[in-house]
């Protein structure tokens, strides 16, 4: 495999890292196309998928950029040259796929979760951590997120003190079409597929060695009766408390009305910060017989659209310059762990408590 930075004093070309896409869906196809339009150290190599759509897709797209296409895993992992893959293919291939990857010295980024097994995690982040010249990253987009960057800024310069409360939520559009709820039954359930994302965030605002002390959820199948058949909620409330004094509280939705709605608070002994509050589009205010109102964000993808580039430029960059991610894989650890336990009490009703070290009472 061709190591970053070799044979740029023979050609005096800025190195491009070789990237393939795994799974080239409404996900993958974002990551596709900003590796091929928005990411200029990366060089988008080669994609795969089963799927005749896809494929279908990416002959028109991606094949007049010489990008190669293929219907397996197994094919595009012996491209020549690649460096680097994304994983955006079904949760249920990614820890193989993961691991395939590691074992060839490739650079994986995959979409989360990378698994939604505690046993499975830790023999990935083993395999991680004995080949450190390999890098890991799991796709926690809303890090990336310029709104939520700052504010992070702003936390660790001590503007609002020491963060005691964390609030937040994110609330999409009712589908009425079936497809969630086909998605849902494999999905972990509501906490594991979404949530995880808001639990991310607390640990960025709170410290990467942040431990879970006690949690509780519950919800309810409001709109999607059929979730209750596999024990799933599509509103769903979680609280948290770490260990240091500090909590979480996160709603999540999937019957909203008006948009995507996605906010967090941070409460500090000093002040507070409030992200995206309300869900504006633009800053457009429309007056008319209905009153004074502002279009919201249509939906998750609109939202971070920003910050899925951001974090494919960060990714490429820790490894053509040799630096380190811009996230831990213990965070990941931490939030599956707190995914699944908020899952847990939402089928139980029961408290759940963790020991000092974030383990399972």
């Amino acid at each position: 495999m061709a190591v970053p930075g070799a044979g740029d004093a023979v050609s005096n070309k800025p190195k491009r890292l070789n990237i393939g896409v795994v799974g080239i869906g409404r996900m993958g196809q974002r990551h596709a196309l900003n590796i091929l339009h928005l990411v200029p150290r990366a060089n988008l190599l080669c994609v795969c998928s089963p799927a005749k759509p896809d494929l279908e897709w990416a002959d028109q797209h991606l094949k007049p950029y010489g990008v190669q296409i293929y219907e397996t895993f197994e094919q595009m992992i012996e491209t020549p040259g690649l460096e680097a893959v994304v994983i955006s293919s079904a949760t249920a291939l990614h820890a193989s796929q993961t691991l395939v990857c590691l074992e060839r010295g490739i650079h994986v980024l995959c979409e989360k979760p990378i698994t939604t097994d505690l046993h499975e995690l830790a023999t990935i982040i083993k395999k991680a951590e004995s080949r450190p010249e390999t890098k890991l990253m799991v796709g926690f987009c809303r890090r990336f997120d310029e709104n939520y960057m700052h504010a992070r800024k702003k936390v660790q310069a001590g503007d609002i003190g020491t963060p005691i409360v964390l609030r937040s939520q994110g609330c999409e559009l009712l589908d009425k079409s079936g497809f969630f709820v086909q998605y849902a039954k494999v999905s972990g359930g509501i906490f594991v597929d979404t949530t995880i994302h808001d639990i991310d965030l607390t640990l960025s605002f709170f410290g990467e060695d942040v431990k879970p002390k006690a949690l509780w959820a519950t919800g309810i199948a409001a709109m999607h009766k059929e979730l209750a058949e596999f024990h799933d909620a599509d509103n769903a409330v979680g609280v948290v408390e770490f260990w240091g004094g500090k909590i979480a509280y996160y709603y999540h939705s999937r019957t909203t009305t008006h948009g995507y709605d996605n906010c967090t608070e941070v409460i500090g002994t000093a002040g507070k910060l409030s992200i995206n509050l309300v869900p504006k589009m633009n800053r457009i205010e429309i007056s008319d017989a209905h009153g004074i109102r502002n279009e919201a964000m249509p939906s998750w993808s609109d939202r971070y659209e920003g910050a899925f580039v951001t974090e494919l430029k960060d990714f490429t960059a820790a490894i053509l310059d040799g630096t380190e991610l811009p996230m831990k894989l213990s965070s990941a650890m931490t939030s599956l762990r707190i995914a699944l336990a908020l899952q847990e009490s939402l089928v139980t009703g029961k408290k759940i408590e963790f020991d000092e070290n974030g383990n399972k009472i």
